[in-house]
């Protein structure tokens, strides 16, 4: 026989298989931790063992490794708090792309060692953000409770303008950034020639010289607002593809409630169920079971994939 799992019936239940399936991900965060804590360490003896790595290096590195290690406990803190299921893929995604940023970039400098770096993160961080985005605005015009159904068109639309919100911010942060403090995140000192004389009407001058018009600054600042938009564009695109040809097919990929959770497998036993009667396949009394067992897992039917009933446990389940 096949042996079958009923989902979850009670609160605790449902946060456990929650849970369960953010396991693999809390494992990639626990590494990245591990490993973002070893560089904030190795910084810090490599402050007193070398003469080059001064304090405002190592106050650097140690203020990197910090923010990275917010973010990575942001997504289970979050569920935790607001009793809610993130995808691995968005988890996953945003741990990667901390650690790229924070670690990889800023302190093993990858921005100015590897090539195109610094875009394909904002390519990356456009992703990021519109899954983010579409996720919360795609679960609230999916409430029972609402009283307006948004449309496809207006759900991408705000999700392809909250992306460019939140890239627009960032730019205004490397902007403040590098006018109070120095820094270069917008990389406008790479176009700076060191120990140039700048002569006007034949007479020296002081000032800085550039190698292009305007510094690399502007340029930079553009290139990156370009490509977040096309990673955007990619999660709008087929987003509103998906919601076109099938509506629920984002069930399973987006930011998952408690509340929506139970509601999903309860209406996935009542789909399963009215299936039922009407083929005459399972009796009306036998389509939903106490324990909430769908009509399709009575007949020993394969349940659907386990991201569609986003928490109907498929371990232990075997063909016969």
């Amino acid at each position: 026989m096949t042996k079958k799992t009923a989902p979850p019936a009670t609160e605790e239940e449902v946060l456990a298989d929650m849970r369960r399936r953010g396991r693999r991900a809390l494992i990639i965060n626990f590494v990245l931790q591990g490993i973002t804590l070893i560089t904030a360490a190795a910084s810090l003896i490599l402050y007193f063992i070398s003469d080059e790595h001064g304090l405002d290096v190592t106050i650097n590195h140690i203020v990197q490794c910090a923010l990275a290690l917010i973010v990575f406990n942001v997504p289970p803190l979050l569920e935790r708090r607001f009793r809610c299921y993130i995808p691995n893929f968005i988890t996953v995604t945003l741990y990667v792309f901390a650690f790229a940023h924070f670690v990889l970039g800023e302190i093993f400098r990858a921005y100015d060692h590897v090539f195109l770096y610094d875009k394909i993160l904002h390519t990356t961080g456009g992703v990021i953000f519109a899954l983010l985005s579409f996720s919360v605005v795609w679960l609230m015009n999916q409430s029972r409770d609402g009283h307006v159904k948004l449309s496809p068109f207006f759900i991408v639309l705000f999700t392809f303008c909250f992306t460019l919100a939140v890239e627009y911010v960032w730019e205004l942060i490397e902007f403040g950034a590098d006018r109070l403090f120095g820094a270069n995140m917008q990389r406008w000192q790479d176009s700076i020639i060191q120990d140039a004389e700048i002569f006007v009407n034949g007479e020296a001058v002081e000032g800085t010289a550039h190698s292009i018009p305007y510094g690399n600054g502007l340029r930079d600042s553009m290139e990156d607002m370009i490509v977040n938009i096309v990673g955007c564009l990619i999660v709008c695109v087929f987003a509103y593809i998906g919601m076109k040809k099938k509506p629920n097919w984002f069930e399973n990929k987006v930011i998952l409630t408690e509340k929506q959770f139970k509601r999903m497998v309860r209406e996935l036993a009542e789909r399963n169920a009215a299936a039922g009667r009407a083929e005459g396949a399972v009796p009306a009394e036998q389509a939903v079971s106490a324990g909430g067992e769908s009509a399709a897992e009575a007949a020993g039917e394969i349940v659907p994939p386990e991201e569609c009933a986003q928490g109907t446990s498929d371990e232990g389940e075997e063909q016969k």
